[in-house]
């Protein structure tokens, strides 16, 4: 069995695809456009659900194309969603953000507001760079 076989799609929505990367061992995201707020959270809690049944320490989402995260799903994230990602075994999350736009400034923000113990988060510019420092710290 490859590692491209035992890839496991969690989820596949016009707002987001989300998998296990068997050939990296990192949960991904990629955020294919706007998500409302019960999108969003389902979105996430679908990662948490991936990041548990795989024992995931790394997780790689790619933001580039979000185009807002409003402040009570920013707030949600925060209180809610970190703690139990870190909960789960998380460590790293590499997150690529757009060049420019409110997507950007709304992913930045959100992730400024986030401080876990035990979870570290960082912004990319670029995807492989993004799954290097997610897969090897």
């Amino acid at each position: 069995m490859n590692a491209a076989s035992a890839d496991q799609v969690y989820l596949d929505e016009p707002w987001l695809y989300l998998c296990w990367d068997a050939s990296h061992s990192v949960v991904r995201s990629e955020w294919k456009g706007f998500a409302n707020s019960a999108e969003f959270r389902a979105g996430v809690m679908k990662g948490l659900q991936a990041v548990r049944e795989r024992q995931a320490v790394a997780y790689l989402s790619d933001t580039r194309k979000v185009k807002v995260i409003v402040r009570e799903d920013q707030k949600w994230a925060n209180e809610t969603a970190a703690p139990l990602l870190a909960a789960a075994g998380l460590k790293r999350m590499a997150v690529v953000v757009a060049d420019a736009g409110l997507g950007k400034v709304t992913v930045e923000e959100t992730l400024r507001m986030i401080n876990v113990q035990g979870l570290r988060i960082r912004a990319f510019n670029s995807k492989p760079e993004a799954m290097k420092w997610a897969r090897d710290g």
